[in-house]
This record gives C-alpha cells, sequence and structure tokens, in this order.
C-alpha cells in the first residue's frame, strides 16, 4: 500500500480523494513545516496545484517518491529535468485534449477579464460603493469590432477566439507552430504585423524558454498606441518592467493580468512589485489571483481526471 500526500487539499475534490485511498493512506490536511516534511518522507504520490515549486530539495524530502501529480498543462512550477533524473514520473494535463476540452474556466475567465478592462467594472464598482454615481467616469469600448489578437492559437487560444467571433471581433493569431488554422480566425505569420494590428493581445501560449519575456520593450513599441493586454497564461511570458513602461507613457491604454512573474501563493512577492502599486493609483490595470481556472466545475473535472491517472499508473 502506498501513501499520498495532497499538498494543496482546500476544496478537493472528495472523488479525487476517495479514488487516491485505493492505494492505500492519505494525507489530504494542510501541513507545513516540520508536519508536512514527516508526511512526505514516506509518500510515494505527491499532488499539487500551483502553490509549491518542487525543485530537487523539496523531492529530497521524499525519497520515496514515484509520481507528481498536478491538474495543469504548465509545469513551471515542477523542476522537470531534475524529476526525470531521479525517475519519477509526473502526471499533468499537458497534452491531455480529451479532458482539456471540456474545461471553459480560463477562456470564461479570460473574456471576462477583457469586458472588465473594456467597460472598467472593478473601478465603476468601487465608484458606487463609495457613494458615487458619475456614468461619465466610465465610458467604455466594446469588444464588437475590435480586432483582438490571439498570442497562441491551441486550444484555449481557439476556444476564446470561437467566442469572441460570436461576439462580432475581427480576431487575428500569431502561432508558428499551429497548423489547424480554424476558420473564424486570420493567422499573421508576421509577429511584428500581428501586434500592430490587434486593439487587445491575448496571450495564450506555454512558458518556454523560447517565450520567456516574448513580449518585451521591442514588442510593446510594435503595438498600436491604445493597444490592451491580457494575460491568463503564464507571468514569465511578459516583461513587467516593459509593461509597466507602456502603461506609464500610455502607449498601452491598459492590461488585465491573472498571472505575475514571480508569483507565490503567499502573496508576499507582492510586497515589492510595481506593478500592484501602479494598480492601486490607477484605472486601467487589472489584477487577479491566477484564478483563471479555478471554478469548481473545472478544478473536480480536472483533479478526478489526474487522480484516475495516477491510480492507473501505480496499478500497472
Amino acid at each position: 500500500m502506498s501513501k499520498t500526500v495532497i499538498l494543496e487539499p482546500t476544496n478537493y475534490s472528495p472523488k479525487s480523494i476517495a479514488l487516491y485511498s485505493q492505494l492505500g493512506s492519505v494525507s489530504s490536511e494542510a501541513l507545513e513545516g516540520e508536519a508536512l516534511d514527516r508526511e512526505l518522507a514516506d509518500a510515494e504520490v505527491i499532488v499539487l496545484r500551483l502553490a509549491f515549486y518542487i525543485d530537487a530539495a523539496f523531492m529530497d524530502k521524499a525519497p520515496k517518491l514515484k509520481i507528481l501529480a498536478t491538474p495543469t498543462t504548465g509545469l513551471n512550477h515542477i523542476d522537470v529535468v531534475e524529476a526525470e533524473k531521479r525517475g519519477i514520473r509526473i502526471i499533468s494535463l499537458k497534452g491531455w485534449r480529451e479532458v482539456t476540452e471540456k474545461i471553459y474556466a480560463t477562456s470564461e475567465h479570460t473574456i471576462g477579464l477583457m469586458l472588465a478592462l473594456l467597460r472598467k467594472l472593478p473601478f465603476a464598482h468601487n465608484h458606487v460603493v463609495a457613494g458615487g454615481w458619475d456614468r461619465n467616469l466610465f465610458v467604455g469600448h466594446e469588444i464588437s469590432g475590435a480586432t483582438i489578437g490571439m498570442l497562441g492559437c491551441g486550444r484555449l487560444g481557439f476556444r476564446v477566439a470561437e467566442i469572441l467571433d460570436k461576439m462580432g471581433a475581427k480576431v487575428i493569431a500569431y502561432d508558428p507552430y499551429q497548423k489547424n488554422i480554424p476558420t473564424c480566425v486570420e493567422m499573421v505569420s508576421d509577429l511584428q504585423a500581428f501586434l500592430g494590428r490587434a486593439d487587445i493581445v491575448s496571450v495564450h501560449v506555454y512558458l518556454t524558454d523560447e517565450t520567456t519575456h516574448m513580449l518585451s520593450k521591442q514588442e510593446f513599441a510594435w503595438m498600436k498606441p491604445g493597444v490592451r493586454l491580457v494575460n491568463t497564461a503564464r507571468g514569465q511570458i511578459i516583461d513587467e518592467v516593459a509593461l509597466l513602461e507602456a502603461l506609464e507613457s500610455g502607449h498601452l491604454a491598459g492590461a488585465a493580468l491573472d498571472v505575475l512573474e514571480n508569483e507565490a501563493a503567499d502573496g508576499k512577492f507582492l510586497e515589492h512589485n510595481a506593478l500592484r502599486g501602479f494598480a492601486a493609483t490607477h484605472d486601467n490595470l487589472i489584477l487577479t489571483p491566477h484564478i483563471g481556472g479555478a471554478t469548481r466545475e473545472s478544478m473536480a473535472m480536472t483533479e478526478d481526471a489526474i487522480a484516475g491517472a495516477v491510480v492507473e499508473a501505480m496499478n500497472e
């Protein structure tokens, strides 16, 4: 019988916990420090979301570890090379289209951020709560008629594009690796040309060495004045220093970000984050705490799928 440790058990799917129980004991309490270390000492399966970074030092605490299970498509919270060296199998949603095709959370959040940015919704709400009722402060823009660029047009980019198409937007995309071109999207082969046409740029690429700081000072200069930016992918794709400069200069009309560089679940990184400071005094930057995939429906579906895969792998 093996032991499974669920590192982030809050609101975890009961069905998933029951599946892990088929393998043996399950640790599903929120632990830290020495209490967590004791649980890890004999863990063969570790289940995580995004709050922990699993590096060599963490793996040293779990010498019996066989499987790292994460209901995510991105793996930048795991030292994949180190896991491979140790023969630790990683089970994730990356490339698992049978499951991910049924998940709508992040695409819906992307559209929500666009609307919130264009219509200044958080700021209008705060205005009313503070006792104001001046609609002239919040005259916004429409998605209908806008040219919206998908930076990456895989599963998520395509899903967002489909919604935008139904809303009357002109959708363009830049994705040199995408061969299946949706009929509702115009593919643009040159990044500079793509960025120069979009009224809103929506980021949907995986984080890799190639895409780290894919949007930096040069790329922001290529964008048309008054462009808006939405990112529900990974924070490291955007150079935050260059982004802040573009916002401060007014070249970028606004941004809505669900992800930030160097983000950590405890939020301490925000103490010195310049974008947070800018957002506190401006009405054109919206920040959310990496909640794109955080709906009860999507989380339960992905957690259950991962748990089933882990049970199958452990029984091989």
